[in-house]
């Protein structure tokens, strides 16, 4: 939940001067979660990031940028706060 709450506070504020994809931040987050705690079986996982990604980009909500930089914050944040715990 802090590693969500830590990601979501880092977009929040990114968005208000560049348009981050909060959707991919929270999907990757929640990949990147499995990931940490189930480990690499969960990888088909991310075929759910890509869909969402082409789907935004598909819409003209985001450009590809957006897309991968929410993608890369998600996993980014869910990595630190995980080590800062200690449950990696």
């Amino acid at each position: 939940m802090t590693a969500t709450l830590a990601a979501v506070a880092v977009a929040a504020v990114i968005t208000q001067y560049w348009k981050i994809s909060l959707h991919l931040v929270g999907i990757a987050g929640a990949v990147t979660v499995c990931c940490l705690l189930w480990g690499p079986l969960c990888l088909f996982l991310s075929s759910l990031v890509v869909l969402v990604g082409w789907a935004r980009w598909r819409l003209h909500a985001h450009t590809w940028f957006q897309a991968l930089a929410g993608t890369i914050l998600a996993i980014s944040v869910m990595i630190l706060i995980y080590r800062l715990f200690g449950l990696v």
